[in-house]
């Protein structure tokens, strides 16, 4: 569906871009629009946009949500039965990685090298 008519679609629920808008809790009607003119992507906008239109997503969406396939078996079997898993025991993380990204994580800055002070001083120093 395009953008017109995901908007007449809206309006026949009584919705507008602003009410729709508004009961997300979003800047304006223009944060609506460019969701559904596919300019920006918003689960939350498209979720609640479906809703209200009683429309699926696949349908409102057909290239964000592929529709689903449901696999059945013709012995009546489940679908999934058949696929091995590996159960093969995974190689545990090296001791104390963690604790090493976990200090350096949100750091920007590099550390000064221990010569840093003649770095600082002011040409005016004396």
């Amino acid at each position: 569906m395009d953008y017109l008519d995901l908007k007449f679609a809206l309006a026949r629920k009584g919705y507008t871009l602003t009410r729709v808008a508004m009961e997300l809790g979003l800047f304006g009607p223009q944060s609506v629009q460019q969701v559904l003119t596919r300019k920006y992507f918003s689960a939350r906008v498209e979720k609640r946009v479906s809703e209200i239109t009683g429309i699926s997503l696949e349908k409102l969406f057909p290239d964000r949500y592929a529709p689903t396939k449901h696999r059945t078996r013709g012995n009546g079997g489940n679908a999934l039965d058949d696929h091995t898993t590996n159960d093969a025991p995974r190689k545990p993380p090296h001791p104390g990685s963690h604790k090493k990204n976990a200090q350096h994580a949100g750091k920007g800055e590099k550390s000064w090298p221990s010569h840093s002070a003649s770095l600082t001083r002011s040409k005016y120093a004396n």
